[in-house]
């Protein structure tokens, strides 16, 4: 039998391993800090219990928090590939889950590069940051990188250390060439943190 290639992680640059790393540190210590969810569970969403009950996603929810908090640390990709992430509103996530792609729906619909976008897509989550549609979702991409530099080619924006990429028809556009990598298996996707609050 032939031997399986091993994929290897891409090398990060220094600001990128360590923003990794600051990640993986915080989600281990928010992972034993965590409570139990108790009625909180009622406020998931179906595909967000499914997630949590397959361990794909773990419970980070800490004493006196007002939601629910789940979350995956960040993988690194194999040579090649590149993460981006997106932080999401409940309608965009779901339309993603049932279709396996992203909706037309968005006008801007940024991807943000690697561990400085996910840190940027988090402050949404925390507050920091306020769009309106209401993001609950931090999904992660792991993409071809040749695409997300023919992306950047077409619309590419600095935000507070992170690159944006803009899929939407109001910025460059490239939600047609991102979905046909997700089609074709090229691009890959998994939801990584969500923040539940009880209606």
């Amino acid at each position: 039998k032939k031997k399986q290639k091993m994929e290897v992680a891409v090398p990060l640059s220094p600001r990128s391993r360590r923003l990794f790393q600051e990640h993986q540190k915080a989600y281990e210590k928010s992972l034993a800090r965590a409570v139990s969810i108790g009625k909180g569970l009622k406020t998931l969403l179906p595909h967000e219990k499914h997630l949590l009950e397959t361990g794909e996603l773990k419970n980070i929810t800490h004493k006196g928090s007002s939601a629910v908090w789940l979350e995956s640390p960040s993988i690194l990709p194999p040579v090649g590939h590149v993460t981006v992430y997106r932080p999401m509103g409940d309608l965009e996530v779901l339309y993603l889950w049932e279709h396996g792609l992203l909706p037309d729906t968005q006008p801007y619909q940024a991807i943000i590069e690697g561990p400085a976008g996910r840190w940027y897509s988090n402050k949404y989550l925390t507050g920091q940051k306020y769009t309106d549609t209401h993001p609950s979702t931090i999904v992660e991409f792991c993409a071809p990188t040749d695409l997300i530099e023919t992306l950047k080619k077409i619309q590419v924006k600095a935000e507070d250390g992170a690159l944006s990429m803009g899929l939407g028809n109001k910025a460059g556009g490239g939600l047609s060439l991102f979905n046909d990598s997700i089609r074709k298996g090229d691009t890959t996707w998994r939801i990584v943190k969500v923040k539940r609050v009880s209606s």
